[in-house]
């Protein structure tokens, strides 16, 4: 076997193989055995049809096979011969085979060359996460609240934070009913509402109609001015001021446990022990996110130190999964297929941009590894990161 190699650039090379007379026969007699061993004929038992008349009765399908064999049994052979570290085969063209012998073109994708920029010593910001108390004491009281009950409320009681509140509300830009400013019905909540229930808690409602709430008995009305946010809300009210009309029909007072009560619905050994291990998986938390954040700075000025061609082939198929991954993702945030439709360019673009990225990274990552003599896995590159963490000026 003759084997030639030629490099088409951005990690591709072009491998001709060539095989003689000898090399080929080989080949085509491996394939009529295998014809002569499958093939039925009438008249003839199996295994026992003459090769002569395997060749006039399946010569198309014999020409085909051959060209398929001498490439499978030869291609790996041949991509060793010509001393390049590929990552994967894009295409094999210009197969033939004939009496005088056999030859065909594979193109492949090969692993990068370049050189390792330095890596020790990156200057890393290095923070000391510690939980705050009163971070501790907010998520104590988001659990309690979870355990809370809800009564009616009495004659003369007023509105507070975590009260479910019936009310009528109507909203108004520019003396005009919003319901005519943004007819469509993503703003039709925004509009007006009769006998609307909400939950005084942040984030359930127009922020300034909740706070507008607390304090209120039922019965008592008021107007309140909105400024609507310019980003996730209907374009046609984005940034505008908006005055509303707001009456509290009625509501629902939360009763939050007594620590008695709530140790027993949580079935905790005591507030302190709670509050104790509150803290030490919010410490956790933190810590985790801290490793992420050092790691995705190191991973960014690595990535600015080294910039390189990577395979083609590998980086698609990281595209692919990166796209996978996105349209599950896609699916769970309810976008439709129009989403998808009108962002194609974006969507791809970004895929594409990230599994460069990604790729670029893992070899950079897998040279420091050998650089260092880490032993080779499929935690290596990680490790590697851990080592160039490590090193890092702080």
């Amino acid at each position: 076997m003759k084997v030639e190699k030629k490099k088409l650039g951005k990690c591709r090379v072009q491998i001709e193989v060539a095989l003689d007379a000898a090399e080929i026969g080989a080949v085509v007699k491996k394939v009529e055995r295998v014809f002569v061993r499958e093939a039925r004929l009438p008249g003839f038992r199996p295994g026992k049809c003459p090769v002569e008349l395997i060749r006039k009765r399946f010569a198309e399908g014999l020409s085909a096979e051959t060209l398929d064999t001498m490439v499978r049994d030869n291609l790996e052979s041949a991509v060793k011969e010509s001393g390049v570290d590929s990552v994967g085969v894009t295409e094999i063209k210009d197969r033939k085979a004939d009496a005088s012998g056999g030859s065909f073109t594979a193109v492949v994708d090969v692993r990068p060359e370049f050189k390792l920029p330095s890596y020790k010593g990156l200057k890393i910001e290095f923070r000391d996460v510690k939980v705050a108390d009163a971070d501790v004491e907010n998520q104590l009281a988001r659990i309690r609240e979870a355990y809370a009950k809800y009564e009616d409320a009495k004659e003369g009681d007023a509105v507070a934070k975590g009260d479910f509140a019936q009310i009528d509300y109507k909203g108004q830009i520019d003396s005009k009913p919003i319901s005519e400013v943004a007819p469509q019905n993503e703003a039709k909540i925004l509009a007006a509402g009769e006998g609307f229930w909400t939950q005084v808690e942040d984030g359930r409602f127009i922020p300034e109609l909740l706070d507008a709430l607390v304090g209120m008995k039922a019965g008592e009305s008021k107007e309140v001015k909105v400024k609507f946010a310019k980003e996730n809300v209907p374009e046609a009210v984005a940034g505008k001021k908006a005055v509303y009309s707001l009456s509290l029909k009625s509501f629902r007072r939360r009763i939050l446990p007594d620590d008695a009560e709530f140790l027993e619905k949580t079935k905790a050994e005591s507030i302190e022990k709670m509050t104790s291990d509150i803290r030490e998986a919010m410490q956790k938390r933190a810590d985790e996110d801290e490793a992420r954040r050092r790691e995705d700075q190191a991973v960014e000025l690595l990535l600015k130190k080294a910039d390189f061609d990577v395979p083609g082939s590998v980086v698609g198929r990281a595209a692919d999964a990166w796209l996978e991954d996105f349209a599950k993702r896609a699916k769970y945030a309810g976008l439709d297929d129009g989403y998808f439709a009108k962002n194609r360019e974006k969507i791809l673009k970004d895929a594409e941009e990230h599994a460069e990225k990604q790729v670029r990274l893992f070899y950079l990552l897998d040279a420091i590894a050998k650089a260092e003599n880490i032993a080779s896995g499929e935690d290596a590159n990680k490790k590697a990161l851990d080592f160039v963490i490590a090193n890092a000026k702080r």
